[in-house]
């Protein structure tokens, strides 16, 4: 196991530090860094650093810097046995230090290839991927072939296994929130459609719930990412001229009514009250149902009054593209306006995540 740590603060972090700052000037070599212990050629350690320690000094002091590296996991106590811990400054100083000897070894036996960059150790495999069945995975997304179009959404290798910071880590829960907010933000950048960000927001549930992750933490990290989203001012960079705009067509507009998939209020006009909701089909057709709804209840019971003529009072607050826009506009609105006779089943409903 190797652990994914910050390692600020620990008790040799200014150590590993101070090592890492005073033996980058040696990064020098053809392809990476040389040998750290090639620093005391001609004493350039001691004469550059204005110090006087031996190169029994210099392992002593990379050995305590990089080695007992303690993590906690579930609620266990682990000591890192092998390499060094990614979190550590040292960690990518020794890396290279690494694949300079194997590099160096190479060159030395003739056996470098013409044309070589990094990562070629033998433990590294290299592949092609594909297209199949209209699919081709690159760099973390899956690129889908829709006709003349191309989609994209998260993807994940079949050996994938959703190991991630467990929440009872010994780490500090704002890098838990992070990590959260981290895999929100690559969804929503991967994903094409809102179809395609809120199924992986489903995986992402799953995902954290078995890492123990509290639901109302997930629930409420996800609700406020899309908020912010939704919320986000968005200005065109470029405007191409079309034809309708070049030849007006005078068309009548429908009226409200026949609006469809759209998030829409109620609002009483004799009092305060005001519903939200949201309709696929035509508003008229919803309208028409809330004769007998809450809405039609009040008119009832507070004014005395049957619901016959109320489509004056309804307006829309949102015209939308899909089911999945309706809901969250739906919530946003909601949460809003508060309307006080949308019962409890529907701010349930209209919160999407649940």
């Amino acid at each position: 196991m190797r652990p994914i740590l910050s390692a600020t603060g620990t008790y040799n972090y200014k150590l590993a530090k101070w090592l890492d700052e005073k033996l980058k000037p040696l990064s020098v070599y053809e392809h990476t860094v040389n040998d750290i212990f090639r620093a005391f050629e001609n004493d350039w350690f001691n004469r550059e650093h204005d110090l006087n320690i031996t190169k029994f000094d210099l392992i002593e002091l990379l050995r305590i810097a990089t080695k007992n590296q303690l993590f906690q996991f579930e609620g266990n106590l682990y000591e890192q046995v092998d390499g060094v811990a990614m979190g550590s400054p040292l960690g990518p100083l020794m890396a290279n230090a690494f694949m300079c000897k194997i590099e160096k070894q190479l060159e030395t036996e003739n056996k470098l290839p013409t044309f070589y960059k990094r990562y070629s150790h033998p433990s590294i495999n290299f592949t092609m991927e594909l297209e199949e069945n209209g699919k081709l995975p690159f760099l973390g997304m899956n690129v889908i072939r829709n006709g003349c179009r191309v989609d994209t959404t998260v993807y994940r290798k079949p050996t994938d296994t959703g190991l991630l910071l467990h929440y009872h880590s010994h780490v500090d829960a704002r890098y838990k929130r992070s990590l959260l907010n981290t895999m929100l933000n690559r969804a929503f950048k991967l994903s094409s459609t809102w179809k395609f960000f809120h199924e992986e927001c489903e995986r992402l549930k799953e995902i954290f719930s078995r890492l123990r992750y509290p639901d109302d933490l997930v629930q409420s990290t996800i609700r406020q990412f899309i908020e912010s989203k939704i919320n986000a001012d968005i200005s065109p960079v470029y405007t191409s001229r079309k034809i309708k705009d070049e030849i007006k067509v005078k068309e009548d507009k429908p009226p409200l009514v026949s609006q469809q998939c759209v998030v829409y209020s109620f609002q009483c006009s004799l009092c305060d009250a005001g519903y939200v909701g949201y309709t696929c089909r035509h508003l008229h057709q919803r309208i028409e149902e809330h004769k007998g709804s809450a809405i039609g209840n009040h008119l009832r019971e507070q004014h005395d009054m049957e619901p016959e003529d109320i489509a004056q009072s309804f307006r829309i607050l949102r015209k939308c593209q899909n089911k999945f826009d309706c809901l969250i506009f739906e919530m946003f609105f909601i949460q809003e306006l508060k309307p006080t006779l949308n019962k409890q089943c529907d701010s349930i409903r209209a919160k999407l995540f649940v």
